[in-house]
């Protein structure tokens, strides 16, 4: 089991021996992340598991699971969600092979591996792609009809004044 941020692996030894790394990383610790969270209290829980896919190529299963609490687009409080990510991967062993490689839908994304992976980035990379673009609270729904109001308490409507200027126009 690895703690911390600086989590790296042989890739290349990992799928060979079909092995597995678990962890835990600090949320504080992961900087990109957490720069989107309300708070950065807690750990996310990893485990990557090497393998060799069924086309004989270098590959991984990530596993990323733990509570983060990201902030509410509409009344900026703070929403606990779970992240419970997996994504499979498989590795190449250079930027030209990269390269040349189609841009296809498949399941499984090609990594450019090396014998000193940076897990911790790749946790911390999948976090973040598990986050909602807009989070909210379902309580808020409510809410925010109370704050459309405008000053003189009916609903405001930012776009009703460009059809006046459009009238203007003629």
């Amino acid at each position: 089991m690895t703690t911390g941020r600086a989590v790296t692996c042989d890739v290349w030894d990992l799928a060979r021996r079909r092995a597995c790394i678990e962890g835990e990383l600090a949320l504080g610790d992961m900087r990109r992340l957490s720069g989107q969270l309300a708070d950065t209290a807690g750990a996310l829980r990893y485990r990557m598991s090497g393998m060799i896919d069924e086309r004989g190529r270098p590959a991984a299963r990530l596993e990323v699971r733990g509570p983060v609490q990201v902030r509410c687009d509409r009344c900026g409080g703070a929403v606990q969600m779970g992240i419970d990510e997996q994504a499979r991967f498989y590795f190449v062993a250079d930027e030209d092979e990269l390269g040349r490689l189609p841009i296809d839908d498949a399941p499984e994304e090609p990594l450019l591996g090396s014998r000193r992976f940076d897990v911790g980035s790749l946790v911390e990379e999948q976090a973040i792609l598990a986050l909602p673009i807009s989070p909210r609270h379902d309580e808020c729904a409510g809410a925010s009809a109370a704050t459309d109001r405008g000053p003189d308490g009916g609903t405001q409507r930012p776009f009703a004044a460009l059809a006046s200027l459009k009238k203007l126009r003629r």
